[in-house]
């Protein structure tokens, strides 16, 4: 009953965000006229039209609703003394994808899932199991699958997770510190991208350099302190994990757990990390083609510095795949730090939000789209983890009896 609520709530969250973030974009096609000075013109003047055909060509081909007529109009200084622009709806972005651009997105999208799996795969090894690597790809995409589609209070590390503890069976406790490690290596070498690409471009993200790399200087305090034992004893470590309260507490033991469980595989550590950072360049590049294919008209540069940021406070497991919160993120940070490329826009800060939101939601479907092969090695599973299975493993978490290995401090 508790877990029903909670999804309850989570759903009932995302749909307020939507609802929050289409109401503040424009779905119909506008002319929009202005007027005055060059660095202050203001709207004087709306047409509410269909564009026929590309959004992006000049003169645009569009009809007036209600009408058959096509009429064409060119951007730009008028006759009258004003200026015309012309300003797509959200799905007309859609309906003008280009498909070469959107293709090389959605393979790129294919890699990262292999390269993700391969890692993990990586770091069972190290923890002695003996599952294949195309075991621990299907059991990835499996992850994926409940991740993206299912809606509910167990994700998909949960999920993948008991797939390889009934594959591997004794193997829990390496099971589970091989999925708690991947996903901090994953967002870790995400907040490093961001960090080392925020490095040129200063002077226009300074306040989400300041974010990122507060973030990653906290992390990597948190990991000095877990990995030395002396530190460990200075801070009382085991003491203040102790009088935590009991789930919180739990959660971190884990964690600290997952610490000691690869300190001595340092080097594996580090090259996951640098494969991760890999991945994440090739998981930016997926939305670059996906935006590229919808014509959002931002640098690629930037989205370095932006989908890093979105991914990290999207990876919060709120909405299935982040829905509802990333449509948000992306809204607000390309109507903030694309608006500057539209220079010939008059409602440049709304489209680019709108683009974003474009973007955003093309984007997740998409995603839907790649983990309904999660879905069919579901199907197929021989061994398919049950409700039943679900239950016990929640039940164990929720005990104290899986403390970490005993270490000083």
């Amino acid at each position: 009953m508790k877990n029903r609520l909670t999804t309850l709530l989570k759903l009932l969250f995302v749909a307020g965000l939507m609802w929050l973030v289409f109401r503040t974009i424009h779905f119909e096609d506008r002319l929009v006229h202005r007027a005055g000075p060059p660095e202050q013109q203001a709207v004087v003047r709306e047409e509410v039209i269909e564009i026929q055909g590309s959004w992006q060509s000049d003169p645009v081909r569009y009809v007036v609703p209600g009408e058959s007529t096509v009429r064409e109009a060119l951007r730009g200084p008028r006759g009258d003394g004003t200026t015309l622009d012309v300003e797509p709806g959200f799905l007309t972005y859609w309906h003008n994808l280009d498909p070469f651009w959107f293709t090389l997105g959605a393979l790129c999208y294919f890699l990262t899932v292999l390269i993700a799996g391969a890692r993990w795969w990586w770091l069972l090894r190290v923890n002695g199991t003996d599952v294949s690597l195309a075991e621990t790809l299907r059991f990835t995409w499996i992850g994926v699958f409940f991740n993206t589609v299912v809606p509910g209070a167990t994700g998909g590390d949960v999920i993948k997770a008991i797939y390889i503890m009934k594959r591997c069976p004794g193997h829990r406790v390496p099971v589970l510190v091989s999925v708690i490690v991947d996903r901090v290596l994953g967002l870790a070498s995400l907040a490093l991208l961001g960090a080392v690409i925020v490095l040129f471009a200063l002077d226009r993200f300074a306040d989400i350099a300041l974010a990122i790399w507060g973030v990653i200087a906290l992390v990597g305090l948190l990991g000095v302190v877990a990995f030395s034992r002396r530190l460990r004893q200075v801070v009382r470590l085991k003491w203040l994990l102790d009088r935590l309260p009991q789930r919180l507490g739990h959660v971190l033991k884990l964690v600290d757990q997952a610490v000691f469980f690869y300190r001595g595989h340092r080097w594996v550590i580090a090259a996951s990390l640098c494969a991760g950072i890999g991945n994440h360049v090739l998981s930016v590049l997926s939305v670059v083609f996906v935006g590229e294919a919808l014509g959002v008209g931002m640098p690629g540069f930037e989205y370095f510095v932006l989908i890093p940021v979105i991914n990290i406070v999207t990876a919060v497991p709120i909405g299935p795949n982040g829905w509802g919160v990333g449509e948000a993120m992306y809204k607000y940070l390309f109507g903030k730090y694309g608006a500057a490329h539209l220079t010939d826009v008059a409602n440049a800060t709304e489209a680019m939000g709108t683009r974003g939101v474009a973007l955003s939601v093309l984007y997740r479907l998409h995603l839907t789209f790649w983990s309904l092969l999660g879905g069919l090695f579901v199907l197929f599973e021989k061994d398919r983890v049950t409700r039943a299975d679900i239950d016990r493993e929640v039940e164990l978490e929720q005990r104290d009896g899986m403390d970490p290995p005993a270490v000083d401090g």
